[in-house]
């Protein structure tokens, strides 16, 4: 099973590596440049090819690859470098090299009977050779995926509070708006305007606020949400998909213009109520 290869490509022959998103940053590397891996004095010079998103288990108790930390190669490359390499016999300097786990990738159409005594066989054969030290994980979730999967709706319930507040800040702004207005609003009735008239001056109002709000910040917003999703991904090591809900979001926004107008509907009837030749005497 190969991981997936977030940027650059993935190597293709030996001297080469894929580093952890993570792993590159703290050795402040980029894609392209040459590291030197191994021990002496079988060190060898790799070119990072990509990063890669790496599956998080291996020896509990010691350092293993988790997402964004780690790195791949091809297994002659790494027998060479900790000098185990072209058959040459191991030395006391070389530090064997094992695996401490396996993936294993299903051929489509194995059944669940068939699937359970490969289990059965590879964890009774025992391969690591001490008592329970080979079995089967049933689940390799990082820490990172587990902790972010328990902020649940948590980013929704913001948007949504986020949202309901932005529509009652503008009621609030065309309720000021018109009790700063009150002049203009009598010298319009005074000319003939009628209260029906002068609700739909203050509800177009709102609807072409909402409107430029819309047309502005939806697309500022799903950009703004694109590279804050790609950073936070990033700092994890995960792969950076993006999906973009685009009608659910496109309904949400719609939405916006006759929730706005509805909360608009008390200034718009305070503003349809003022007195003319009250508010014209005052002045």
């Amino acid at each position: 099973m190969q991981p997936p290869t977030t940027s650059g490509h993935a190597f293709s022959g030996p001297g080469q590596i894929e580093l952890g998103t993570v792993t590159l940053r703290q050795l402040g590397k980029k894609i392209g440049d040459r590291i030197r891996i191994g021990i002496p004095p079988f060190e060898q010079t790799v070119v990072i090819t990509g990063t890669v998103t790496l599956p998080s288990f291996g020896v509990g108790a010691a350092d293993h690859p988790s997402l964004g930390r780690g790195a791949m190669i091809p297994e002659d490359t790494l027998l060479a470098a900790v000098g185990e390499g072209g058959g040459r016999p191991p030395t006391a300097q070389s530090i064997p090299v094992f695996a401490s786990a396996v993936a294993i990738d299903l051929a489509p159409g194995t059944t669940g009977a068939q699937r359970a005594a490969l289990i059965s066989r590879i964890v009774s054969a025992n391969p690591d050779g001490t008592p329970g030290g080979s079995y089967e994980l049933h689940r390799a979730r990082a820490s990172a995926i587990v902790n972010t999967e328990q902020m649940g709706g948590q980013p929704l319930a913001l948007a949504i509070g986020l949202a309901a507040a932005a529509v009652l800040s503008l009621a609030l702004t065309v309720l000021s708006l018109v009790r700063r207005r009150r002049r203009e609003l009598a010298l319009l009735k005074a000319f003939g305007m009628t209260r029906g008239q002068v609700r739909g001056v203050i509800a177009w109002q709102t609807t072409l606020t909402l409107l430029i709000a819309v047309v502005i910040g939806g697309p500022l917003g799903i950009a703004c949400g694109r590279l804050a999703w790609r950073a936070f991904a990033g700092s994890l090591g995960v792969v950076p998909i993006v999906e973009v809900p685009v009608a659910a979001l496109a309904g949400g926004l719609a939405a916006l213009v006759p929730a706005g107008n509805l909360l608009a509907a008390l200034p718009a009837t305070v503003a349809a109520r003022t007195r003319t030749g009250a508010v014209l005497r005052a002045e």
